[in-house]
């Protein structure tokens, strides 16, 4: 099951509770696609079909913090929980495992919150996008037209490979390395324009490499070592990101622990945007004020990832790591501190995690 973030209150349903809720769940889904694939949206049959399929969700989000449908293989599972496919229900299952492979989407997730809106909005678009024939990338399209919808309390994330060789192991990971530091480039490529940072995109890409990291650690770690001089200054962000999650998985954090490391993580040198560019590749020793220029990019980034808090939320200890990076244990690093103070876990792992990819990097 689900587990509450530290602190959260959360509760969580009994396991019998939540595979008929999740059952009830399911068969609404269900019915409210076939529902609106046959008839138009109007027709009180859709209605109906919407308004149960609100209910079920809002049922379960009683008592769970949030629902993750996930698919692993011909089984679906709500907050790891496996629902048993019997004969009343065989159809329905199988039509949601189709849909999901066609978009290639591995979980769903739904927070609290949700609107009735939202998901007719979500099943609208599935039946759409789904009718179109041939598509390359069903799954981006998918997530930016719901972004674009405003849908904000569910998210879709690709499915992962499970097992298989490790030539495929090395190309998933490829794949979402690639990702991180598309996203990582346009992110700093933006601050430096004043342009607003697309934050979703950013969790989304931090979401691809914890899962990968869970599913097979040894293929993303390699992927730190394939230097990319020329783009270093996003390469290291995401060699950072994928260390402090190995390191946290270590040390037994939670997923959603993970999740919110890993963001801190690939923002944590944010601030070198401010940096100007000659200085930040300069290949030769820096002199003192360029130093100068360097040592300021903690406050920076941090400066920087609170005004981003106008445009979506950013967790206030992502501005705190982006601040206490460079610190050091004993407070002798920069920037220089007024009063004592003891370095919060996250920004000891980054701290370590960066220090390790610059001291193997040319």
């Amino acid at each position: 099951m689900t587990q509450p973030a530290e602190g959260d209150g959360g509760r969580s349903a009994p396991e019998g509770q939540l595979r008929q809720g999740g059952r009830s769940l399911l068969l609404a889904l269900y019915t409210a696609l076939r529902s609106l694939k046959i008839y138009p949206l109007e027709n009180a049959t859709v209605q109906k079909a919407l308004d149960d399929l609100d209910a079920s969700a809002r049922a379960l989000l009683q008592t769970e913090v949030e629902l993750e449908i996930r698919m692993a293989g011909d089984f679906l599972f709500v907050n790891g929980t496996r629902l048993r496919v019997e004969l009343d229900n065989y159809a329905s299952f199988s039509h949601i495992l189709a849909m999901l492979r066609a978009f290639e989407i591995g979980v769903l997730h739904i927070r609290a919150g949700m609107e009735r809106r939202e998901w007719q909005v979500f099943l609208s678009l599935l039946l759409s996008i789904s009718q179109q024939g041939e598509m390359g990338e069903r799954l981006e399209e998918l997530q930016e037209r719901l972004d674009a919808a405003k849908v904000t309390h569910l998210e879709v994330e690709r499915a992962q490979p499970e097992g298989g060789s490790s030539e495929q192991s090395r190309h998933q990971a490829k794949r979402v390395y690639a990702e991180g530091v598309a996203v990582t480039r346009d992110m700093v490529s933006g601050i430096r324009l004043g342009r607003g940072p697309r934050l979703k995109r950013v969790k989304r890409a931090v979401q691809l490499v914890v899962d990968q990291v869970l599913n097979n650690e040894m293929s993303m770690v390699g992927m730190t070592t394939v230097r990319d001089y020329d783009e270093y200054t996003f390469t290291h962000s995401v060699n950072v990101c994928i260390f402090s999650v190995a390191l946290g998985r270590k040390l037994g954090f939670s997923k959603v622990q993970l999740y919110d490391l890993g963001m801190t993580a690939l923002l944590h040198d944010v601030g070198k945007a401010r940096v100007p560019a000659e200085i930040l590749h300069k290949t030769s020793s820096l002199d003192e004020r360029e130093w100068k220029f360097i040592q300021q990019h903690p406050w920076m980034g941090a400066l920087t990832l609170f005004g981003m808090r106008a445009y979506e939320e950013i967790p206030y200890r992502s501005i705190l790591v982006a601040h206490e990076h460079h610190m050091k244990m004993d407070l002798t690093g920069y920037p220089k501190t007024i009063r004592p103070r003891t370095l919060g876990m996250f920004s000891r792992i980054v701290s370590v995690a960066d220090g390790f990819d610059a001291a193997t990097t040319r």
